[in-house]
This record gives structure tokens, C-alpha cells and sequence, in this order.
């Protein structure tokens, strides 16, 4: 009896004795961060007459929604410039109906929209729409589809006071691969039948015109900012490049390697 009056009173001294409380306030979670708009996540270029390519014009252009909704891609579209020697900058242009496609259909939240040429490697690429010429021919290089290292893209989204007038409607540009206002270089790659000039990605200074790149995953927003995002090295450029003639087209209609 002692004992268990003894146990109450050590309880009692114990409790009161006690300043530690339980804290019941909820831990806050820090939000995914999402992007602030579409952006380009995977494209690859090639030489048809490489005879690794077959004769074939496996290029693509891959476009990834990395916001918190769906988004209605009637909004946008794409825009194809090619360059053709190494240090002529002009501005982006698409004067002419085939130098663009307006996109449709909704894309949800972390999916891919995958645009290829109609002659390329179909089986391997798969693609929700094709565009551009069917020629493999070197007159047709400036056409769309034909990335061969030294053709820009351009993601384009409507806006009132856009720069560009695509069919009647105003767009600006949100984000690129390539750009004819940055200086390009003499490839050292073997030669083509079109001009042998290529943008430096990554620090790649040899050859871009047959390889896959992919957007990193560290990278959430778009950006017109071609010099900055193509970077001097591997470690400080937005993108990842696959080896040369090493095309790789595991990743298409995913996010990021």
C-alpha cells in the first residue's frame, strides 16, 4: 500500500515538474517546384548522308509541360530558322507559312509533345504529329524538318504584342535551341553537302550535327537566352548531348534523361 501511495506521489512530482510539451503545429511542406511555362526537352539532329542515318531524317523536336496544369497547345507553336555560314546574326524569322507549325490538342501536367520529320526513322520515333518536307535532298536543307546542327528552333506562344505574326496571329518567342543571333563555328566533323557550320553545346567545339539533347532536369523555365543556356561546358550548359552518331532515342516522350 505504501509502495503504490509512494509511486502516485512520484508520478504527481514528475509531472508537475515537467516544462517539455508536445508541439501538435503541422510541419509545412515545401511545394514541388514547378515550371513556369512550356519549354524544349529533347531534339536531335543528323545528316542524312551520314552513313549511319541511313538516308533517313530521324529529327525531333520534343516539348515538355512541366507546369501544375494541362495546357492548350493551340497557345503555341514552333518555328524553324536556318542558318547558313557561321557569323551573319540576324534576327528570327518566319516569313513563310512552312517555316512554322501551330500546335493543337491539350497536353497534361509532365507529359511530352513530340514533333518529328514525316522521314524519319518512325519506328524508332515516336511522335504525336510530323512536319515539314519529305525531300532529303540538300536544295530542301532550309525546310523544316532538317536539323541538321545548324537550324534554330523556337517555341512560340501567342501574345497581343508578340513580334511575330504566324497566320495572322501574334506570337513571342519562350524558348529556343539554337539561335541565328549567336555566332556559330566551322564543324570538324567530316563534310556535307550542307554547309559545315554548328552551334557549340556544352562544351562539344567538334561536331553537333549528329547527336540527341536533352534539357536537364535542374532546368524549369524556358528561356530565349540561347548563349547562356547552350553554355561552354558540360556542367554549366542546360543541356546533356549524347556521343556523336551515338543517337539515342530511349527517352522520347519523357521529361529528362
Amino acid at each position: 500500500m505504501k509502495s503504490n501511495i509512494f509511486l502516485l506521489f512520484f508520478t504527481i512530482i514528475t509531472m508537475a515538474s515537467c516544462t517539455s510539451k508536445i508541439d501538435f503545429t503541422p510541419v509545412v511542406v515545401a511545394p514541388i517546384s514547378k515550371a513556369s511555362d512550356l519549354l524544349i526537352s529533347e531534339v536531335s539532329t543528323g545528316i542524312n548522308t551520314d552513313p549511319l542515318a541511313s538516308g533517313l531524317r530521324s529529327h525531333y523536336v520534343e516539348i515538355y509541360n512541366g507546369t501544375n496544369a494541362s495546357v492548350d497547345l493551340s497557345n503555341y507553336a514552333i518555328g524553324y530558322n536556318a542558318v547558313t555560314d557561321t557569323f551573319t546574326l540576324a534576327n528570327w524569322s518566319f516569313s513563310t507559312a512552312g517555316s512554322y507549325i501551330q500546335l493543337r490538342k491539350m497536353l497534361d501536367t509532365g507529359k511530352c509533345y513530340v514533333i518529328t520529320s514525316p522521314i524519319s526513322d518512325l519506328v524508332k520515333i515516336k511522335s504525336d504529329t510530323t512536319w515539314g518536307t519529305t525531300s532529303n535532298l540538300s536544295a530542301a536543307a532550309s525546310s523544316p524538318l532538317q536539323l541538321s546542327g545548324n537550324s534554330a528552333i523556337a517555341l512560340l506562344k501567342k501574345d497581343a504584342a508578340g513580334a511575330f505574326s504566324l497566320g495572322g496571329i501574334n506570337y513571342k518567342i519562350i524558348d529556343v535551341f539554337g539561335s541565328p543571333l549567336v555566332v556559330r563555328v566551322n564543324t570538324k566533323g567530316t563534310t556535307s553537302a550542307r554547309n559545315n557550320i554548328m552551334w557549340t553545346i556544352a562544351g562539344e567545339t567538334s561536331d553537333t550535327r549528329n547527336r540527341t539533347f536533352w534539357r536537364k532536369s535542374t532546368v524549369l523555365d524556358p528561356t530565349t537566352d540561347w548563349a547562356t543556356a547552350k553554355g561552354t561546358a558540360a556542367d554549366n550548359s542546360q543541356w546533356m548531348i549524347s556521343g556523336d552518331r551515338l543517337w539515342d532515342y530511349t527517352n522520347i516522350g519523357f521529361a529528362t534523361k
